[in-house]
């Protein structure tokens, strides 16, 4: 019995076809993102133009007619290793599958290898981004739909308390639902919780400075105590710091250039204790109905709200993202966590070339970027040059980030004092390169990015080269130049031998001290090197 089955793709919400003819077994790559808050169906059809034998051989020789692949995996630009398969097709004619992913956001790597030509149609309820890399990238800045409804429900429920804020069941309830709404799952009762309130009380603060212009008056200071009942919030306590502008320097002339004695560090340390626990009483006596704390800080919980029910879906994502930057193992068990693998911010730096004659070496791209804060980053090179590598170093310590498969591997980059340099270095065979254009791409998890320590990218550098006869001598020296710096300046030092097997040391010298060393065979390059004047050397 024959089972025939057809599909109206007109039926569908939504529908992606993608169709490419070619002479060549090259693969071809096409990205999904799709993000639903329920399940996700997607009709897949593969059709595959291959050759086929014309002369009409035998069930066994039909059976070799080389075939379409088409291979769907879970893909993530801040990965190297490739993603979990999820479909897998063969055919050479056309086949059909339904693929069936959970709730949340996936980004899918479509992987096609057909003789001649093929063709994809995608059908599907829900809405999706189906195309080329960069097509599909722009969509992955945002925020997912689990993140978006996870921050808006904790700030709903942030909401519900400034509500309820004179009311003491109302209070109670209301504050037991934030609970509910900022803790994940599984969180109550474990070692954990503790961390994850002082997490979300951090993040508390940090957006009603935002609100505020990170100017926030003593009473909305007073209030966060009164909401959260968090004494110990360092950040809070800085900035209730009273500033030396407000203070009368006389007042404090005695005490200037002398030890206290052990009766007045008693006294002060007496005074401190009394001064809290009046502070503390007077901020529980505000959770009291009635009281003219309570009053005062439901009047201001309101004003904040106010202002923050303008924007309300964008506090929200920022109250939960800086939970998130928080690094708290807690957050782990948001089921929204999951579409954090596939959250990607990225931004392009490109440079043009000129012709390039054959067997030549140059600098493409060298530039500084520095850091404002720990970040992942993956570096991506789009070029056509056949040969092109990227170095990356760290200015502090002239240490090189390490590469996989000759590709910078993507790794978390600390924040330094000097930047890292961004360096790619091209090579010419035998056949001369036309002039074209070069694009770096930095993606990473989260803003902020590293940036360009100058205002615009440069591609156009002073090169000074050598050529001539070198015979190593007995201590295996093969060339040794002395350097004179007028002016300070990063350079790239590069050197090329005849013979392309033999091992090369090239090191840079201050004084016989090595500085800093590469080893390569047949070449070797320093990316990136800063050399100081002798004018900078002597004032330092």
């Amino acid at each position: 019995r024959n089972l025939y089955v057809f599909h109206k793709p007109h039926t569908y919400a939504y529908n992606y076809q993608k169709t490419d003819f070619k002479s060549t077994d090259d693969r071809v790559f096409y990205y999904l993102l799709v993000d639903s808050l329920m399940p996700i169906e997607i009709l897949v059809s593969f059709s595959a133009l291959v050759r086929w034998d014309d002369t009409g051989g035998t069930k066994r020789e039909c059976s070799s007619i080389s075939k379409g692949v088409l291979m769907v995996e879970h893909f993530s630009w801040k990965c190297v290793a490739p993603g979990e398969l999820v479909l897998k097709m063969h055919t050479s004619a056309t086949k059909a599958t339904v693929l069936n992913l959970p709730v949340g956001r996936h980004t899918l790597l479509f992987t096609v290898t057909s003789p001649i030509g093929h063709h994809i149609h995608l059908c599907s309820m829900v809405p999706c981004v189906f195309g080329e890399e960069d097509t599909v990238m722009p969509g992955l800045e945002k925020e997912s739909y689990r993140f978006i409804e996870q921050a808006t429900a904790i700030l709903k429920a942030v909401g519900n308390v400034i509500n309820s804020f004179s009311g003491k069941p109302e209070l109670s309830k209301a504050l037991k639902e934030l609970e509910l709404a900022h803790c994940p799952p599984g969180l109550r009762g474990t070692g954990m919780a503790e961390e994850h309130f002082r997490v979300f009380n951090s993040a508390f603060w940090y957006l009603i400075k935002y609100v505020l212009g990170k100017k926030a008056p003593y009473s909305y200071k007073f209030a966060f105590r009164s909401f959260t009942l968090d004494f110990k919030d360092t950040e809070v306590s800085e900035d209730d710091t009273v500033s030396s502008e407000s203070c009368e320097k006389n007042a404090f002339s005695s005490w200037q250039n002398r030890t206290p004695t052990s009766e007045e560090e008693a006294a002060a340390v007496k005074l401190q204790a009394i001064w809290r626990g009046t502070y503390v009483r007077k901020v529980l006596n505000s959770r009291k109905p009635g009281t003219k704390e309570n009053a005062n800080v439901k009047e201001t919980l309101q004003k904040l709200w106010t202002v923050i029910e303008l924007n309300f879906e964008q506090c929200a994502v920022m109250l939960l993202r800086k939970m998130f930057k928080r690094n708290c193992m807690s957050i782990e068990k948001f089921p929204c966590y999951e579409d954090e693998w596939c959250k990607i911010v990225f931004a392009d730096y490109a440079v043009t070339y000129a012709d390039q004659p054959p067997n030549v070496w140059f600098v493409v791209f060298r530039e500084i970027f520095l850091v404002p804060e720990d970040v992942l980053i993956v570096p991506k090179v789009y070029t056509t040059i056949p040969s092109c590598r990227l170095h990356v170093v760290d200015n502090d310590t002239l240490e090189e980030m390490p590469h996989v498969f000759f590709k910078v591997a993507p790794r978390v980059y600390p924040k330094n004092k000097k930047g890292y340099t961004f360096m790619a270095e091209a090579r010419t065979g035998d056949l001369p390169v036309a002039a074209g254009r070069w694009k770096l791409r930095l993606i990473g998890s989260h803003s902020p990015l590293p940036f360009l320590s100058r205002e615009a990218v440069n591609n156009v550098y002073s090169t000074k080269e050598i050529r001539e006869y070198y015979i190593p001598n007995d201590k295996h020296v093969m060339l040794r130049y002395a350097v004179k710096v007028t002016a300070s300046h990063i350079a790239t030092v590069q050197v090329q031998t005849s013979k392309s097997d033999v091992f090369i040391k090239l090191q840079v010298l201050d004084n016989e001290e090595e500085i800093v060393s590469v080893t390569g065979q047949g070449h070797a390059v320093i990316p990136a090197f800063n050399f100081l004047s002798n004018e900078t050397l002597l004032s330092s």
